[in-house]
């Protein structure tokens, strides 16, 4: 007994050490707090969002420009975001965030009791949106509570909890569905989603870092516009990022449209293939946070965006469900490359002082490109069909702008002090 007690308690200080190895001391309290966050947003995500669009056009039958409506809410946010972020910055960021993100939860309780298409997208929109607005300062918040050095592969450790937390409420989904209907498994997820907003509100910003914005809301504002100007690396990542986010974006309803109408998807294959992703995903993050502490993210960036290729190539060949398991497993590498590297990216051009700007000028490019990018890829799709014409022309379409976005990209890799001579008189 005494024996297996020992060995039980040398396993357990060998944990202790990996994590505080892992992990900084002054990050240890917040990072604990933000893994419980992780877990329980993540089974919250999962068992919901990712059935969204799904149940707007299976069930209630909804059309191009309701599912553009679905599809455009994050950008919709990200478009107020920075108008509003020198409020929600101000005074207590933390509980600001935590209560922003508490309203646009409840909206996802009130779309399980839609009885129309266009109320179940309006409130899905309204999730998605009111989601995005305190990001900027969600994501500046991560900035000043994380080690810079560190701050990629902690990401990548909490973001490993998150999307385990989706995989098994996705998988939970996918046969619960089937047996008590989308609306129960709303609800059901509801209580994960706000339990993490209540551990949210308890993270500490350490005194010593600045965490409100200085000046007006109006000078906030003008100050980020003119970074797109000032800083011509940002300038450089924006225009490549807005292009390429623009071909990605405007394939998004049509996606869906051809999933259920020409591929006939069913729930269960929606959680087969977004288990597939988020598995990837969950991986992902370990090899990307690494890479992003250790390489400029810029090219990170690069090279997710010509992966980005595979999606609609992938819809255009494929003539069966299961032949999209190849854009299963792309999507799961981007979307950890693509977070880990935009944040990093834009963490790369700002200071602890202006990062809240920099995020803010980079969520209002990705708000312009979300409004109106979804609601182009729908209506081509329904002028193709008008026609007779076939709707994957959108994804060629949809891919030429990857190819234009990444070109961008590649050409601002090539002139990375333009930038920095312009704010640092080339001392970085």
């Amino acid at each position: 007994m005494s024996s297996s007690r020992s060995s039980a308690d040398s396993g357990l200080r060998q944990d202790v050490a990996i994590f505080e190895s892992l992990v900084p001391w002054r990050a240890r309290s917040n990072f604990r707090k933000d893994l419980f966050i992780s877990a329980f947003g993540g089974l919250w995500i999962g068992g919901t969002l990712p059935f969204a669009a799904f149940v707007a056009r299976d069930h209630f039958h909804a059309s191009g420009t309701e599912l553009s409506i679905i599809a455009a809410g994050p950008f919709v946010g990200s478009l107020l975001a920075l108008p509003l972020t020198h409020t929600i910055s101000s005074g207590r960021p933390v509980r600001n965030v935590a209560l922003w993100y508490t309203v646009a939860r409840v909206f996802l309780v009130l779309a399980a009791l839609a009885t129309g298409g266009l109320w179940f997208a309006l409130a899905v929109f309204a999730v998605n949106c009111l989601s995005a607005i305190p990001f900027p300062t969600h994501a500046t918040i991560l900035r000043l509570i994380y080690p810079p050095r560190f701050i990629g592969r902690l990401l990548s450790y909490t973001r490993v909890v998150l999307v385990g937390g989706m995989i098994l409420a996705t998988f939970l989904s996918g046969v619960l569905m089937d047996v008590i209907g989308w609306r129960w498994v709303f609800a059901l997820y509801a209580p994960f989603g706000f339990a993490a907003l209540y551990i949210y509100s308890l993270i500490r910003i350490p005194l010593q870092q600045p965490a409100a914005p200085e000046g007006s809301p109006g000078e906030f504002v003008l100050g980020a516009l003119r970074l797109v100007k000032e800083d011509v690396g940002f300038r450089f990542f924006a225009m490549a990022v807005f292009v390429y986010g623009f071909g990605n974006l405007m394939i998004i309803p049509v996606l869906t449209i051809y999933q259920v109408d020409y591929l006939h998807i069913s729930s269960r294959w929606i959680s087969i293939l977004t288990n597939v992703s988020q598995i990837v995903w969950m991986l992902s993050y370990v090899f990307w946070g690494r890479l992003t502490d250790s390489i400029s993210p810029l090219k990170i960036v690069l090279v997710n965006s010509l992966l980005g290729l595979i999606i609609p190539w992938n819809h255009i060949l494929a003539t069966q469900v299961w032949m999209l398991l190849p854009m299963a497993v792309t999507q799961g590498v981007i979307n950890a490359g693509i977070e880990l590297s935009y944040f990093n990216s834009v963490m790369h051009f700002s200071s602890p002082h202006n990062a809240v700007q920099y995020q803010g000028m980079h969520s209002l490019l990705l708000g312009v490109r979300g409004i109106i990018a979804p609601f182009v890829g729908s209506g081509l799709a329904h002028a193709l069909r008008l026609r007779g014409g076939d709707i994957r022309w959108v994804f060629v379409l949809g891919s030429i702008f990857v190819l234009l976005g990444s070109a961008l990209q590649w050409y601002g890799l090539r002139h990375p002090a333009r930038g920095t001579l312009i704010r640092h008189g080339g001392s970085r």
